[in-house]
């Protein structure tokens, strides 16, 4: 899970990473707070490994828990990939790109994570735009994302096999 949420800090345009250890979520949004953040990216664990997604939005005294739930089912770290980077560098832009068919995951992380989203039919089309390209794309019942280097294609981040959006009942949490 740590080596996970490492990758995935660099590859997220303006993230900042906060450990929850044993802090409740409201201490996590308060944290969260003081550093400026207005959204948070909760990724909870699941026999020690990453297990799902939940989007939570902070305001002084509030945190609304959005509607999301995806389920990650499966990751693949760029340790376990047999590629070399030289150097990773902390990504200042990105997009979230489905190839040929339109997803609901893609509108949701693009929402969330306020990224660009697009549908392409190739890549030529974006190359070189962003530092990170998000691609989604149907595995049978499941999608995996694929986190690329803008300028190379080359895997730059965790790939995900992730369920579609599941919809819950939003809360909203008062905080002091």
């Amino acid at each position: 899970m740590r080596q996970f949420l490492n990758e995935l800090e660099v590859v997220i345009p303006s993230v900042i990473k906060v450990n929850r250890g044993k802090l409740s979520i409201v201490e996590v949004a308060g944290k969260a707070l003081s550093l400026g953040a207005m959204k948070i990216l909760y990724i909870g664990s699941r026999g020690g490994n990453p297990g799902f997604m939940r989007f939570l939005r902070i305001k002084e005294g509030l945190i609304e828990v959005m509607p999301y739930f995806i389920k990650i089912l499966g990751v693949k770290l760029l340790t376990d990939m047999q590629v070399s980077i030289t150097h990773r560098r902390r990504v200042r832009s990105g997009i979230i790109v489905a190839l040929r068919e339109y997803t609901e995951i893609m509108d949701v992380l693009s929402e969330q994570l306020e990224l660009p989203s697009v549908r392409i039919y190739d890549f030529e089309s974006i190359r070189g735009m962003y530092d990170v390209i998000f691609l989604i794309h149907r595995a049978n019942n499941e999608y995996e994302i694929q986190i690329l280097n803008g300028m190379d294609l080359g895997p730059y981040g965790p790939f995900m096999k992730v369920s579609d959006v599941t919809y819950v009942r939003p809360r909203v949490i008062k905080f002091e």
